[in-house]
């Protein structure tokens, strides 16, 4: 009797999921946006990747669309994103940094905004709407 409850549990859960969309057990996504605010048509690439997932290089053209991506909260904590911004000739100007890091104490599902000036990487988050210099190009 028991395995059958836990049993339709799982099941119940599988079909909310599959239902609505919505994962009880690993929350909302997060997602990180990435904008180029770089002056005189300078490209932005944007590098990020994760313990198990690369994804990918983008050059973002001045004024064009931004870059996100979406993802889920490790279940077991421990969701680490890091990033490389780029600028310049080459791309030889960079700066590298925790775009995400998972905290337990904090709600998934939230927004994280990242703005590449020419003076360094400006960030915002729903929570925080104000802009403000977080990363230095090095």
């Amino acid at each position: 009797m028991k395995n059958i409850s836990i049993f339709l549990f799982v099941f119940t859960l599988c079909m909310i999921d599959n239902a609505y969309g919505a994962n009880l057990l690993k929350g909302e996504k997060t997602t990180l946006y990435f904008r180029n605010g770089l002056s005189y048509k300078k490209w932005l690439k944007v590098h990020c990747k994760s313990g198990n997932d690369d994804m990918g290089v983008h050059y973002l053209k001045p004024g064009a669309s931004d870059y996100t991506f979406s993802f889920h909260d490790n279940v077991l904590g421990g969701t680490l994103i890091w990033c490389t911004l780029s600028k310049g000739p080459d791309y030889k100007v960079s700066s590298r940094f925790d775009a995400y890091k998972q905290n337990k104490d904090k709600p998934h599902g939230k927004s994280y905004n990242y703005l590449a000036k020419d003076d360094g990487i400006y960030h915002s988050n729903l929570v925080e709407f104000k802009l403000h210099k977080k990363f230095d190009w090095k």
